[in-house]
């Protein structure tokens, strides 16, 4: 029996998934595809293969899952050395693919950004990782990754554990966020609004934290002043073990009028998210599978700052097409995995 393709793609047919797939091809790793619908992988399986945009030259192999049917995810990831998981929102269809990986010992990466769904991969599954030799790395994309990375520098640049960290999302996005973002991405958004269980790491522990709970003033590296409010992000939960910090927080850049209106009424938004939440996703899914053009090419910024007593150190990191980059860093946990570097 031939060795299975190492890596797979699970959610290979949305927008993140087809992303991830090209990326793998121009950097020549051999991948199989996965997902639900058998249809939309043949279909994605032929454009890859075929016609003058073909990026690989042999057929891919395809695997169909039933999430309720574990036999069906336990053929698909069985045998490989990664699967990089792309389909959402992750705190309801994520957990099965994450425990079968976990499980045997297949290293895992994936695309979420839902804070629930890392500090669940992180309890529930650590321990079956940790026996199994899986590399489990929820989160690892853009935002989060970046964000992780640039939290870790300032630390090390401070030399000791910081009192706190706070991570701020500078995104300026043409068209909003609204034009800037995936279908998967907006009922993410939604599914992790209404959840009602943000969180924060406060003097060294998880506590629940209405989103927009601190607004603060913040620096931008030119100088500018710049007004944020805080929001549930996985940097809550993953900055703290490798940095020692005793309070993680995430910022997004707003504005003063709309951070402190945010703070207002963020302790009932959950509830009004959850009473509409049908009527929000309804328009979703007539939407764009996801941003294109000037949209898809929006610039990110991100800034850590480490703070121990009167001392501050800072780190920023800019860029753009922030779904390309996730497509980059899933390709290289992969690379790594497959060479035996995690």
């Amino acid at each position: 029996m031939s060795e299975r393709t190492a890596v797979v793609v699970h959610g290979a047919t949305g927008f993140t998934g087809k992303l991830v797939c090209s990326v793998l091809a121009r950097k020549k790793i051999r991948f199989a595809i996965a997902g639900r619908n058998k249809q939309k992988l043949e279909a994605l399986a032929e454009s890859l293969a075929s016609g003058p945009n073909a990026v690989v030259d042999a057929p891919i192999e395809m695997a169909v899952i039933d999430l309720a049917e574990g036999d069906t995810i336990r053929a698909a990831l069985e045998g490989r050395k990664v699967v990089c998981a792309c389909a959402g929102p992750f705190i309801e269809v994520g957990e099965p693919i994450l425990a079968t990986a976990a499980r045997l010992g297949v290293h895992y990466a994936d695309t979420t950004g839902e804070q629930k769904f890392v500090a669940l991969a992180v309890s529930r599954y650590r321990a079956t990782a940790e026996a199994s030799g899986a590399c489990v790395v929820p989160a690892m994309a853009f935002e989060i990754a970046p964000g992780d990375w640039a939290a870790h520098l300032a630390a090390e640049k401070l030399g000791e554990k910081p009192d706190e960290i706070n991570v701020i999302y500078m995104n300026q996005p043409q068209g909003g966020m609204n034009g800037a973002t995936s279908r998967g991405t907006k009922l993410s958004m939604i599914a992790m609004t209404a959840d009602g269980d943000p969180r924060q790491y406060v003097d060294g522990e998880l506590r629940n934290e209405a989103a927009a709970t601190v607004v603060r003033e913040f620096a931008s590296p030119s100088g500018e002043k710049l007004w944020a409010a805080s929001f549930p992000s996985p940097e809550s939960v993953v900055v703290p073990s490798h940095t020692g910090a005793k309070t993680v927080r995430t910022f997004m850049v707003t504005g003063k009028t709309p951070a402190k209106a945010m703070q207002l009424t963020g302790g009932v938004t959950p509830a009004v998210v959850r009473l509409f939440r049908g009527s929000l996703e309804k328009p979703i899914a007539r939407s764009a599978e996801g941003p294109e053009g000037a949209s898809r090419e929006a610039s990110f910024h991100v800034l850590a700052e480490a703070t121990k007593g009167d001392r501050t150190e800072r780190v920023f990191i800019s860029g753009s097409d922030p779904y390309g980059v996730t497509a980059e860093i899933q390709a290289l946990f992969a690379m790594r995995a497959i060479a035996g570097k995690i």
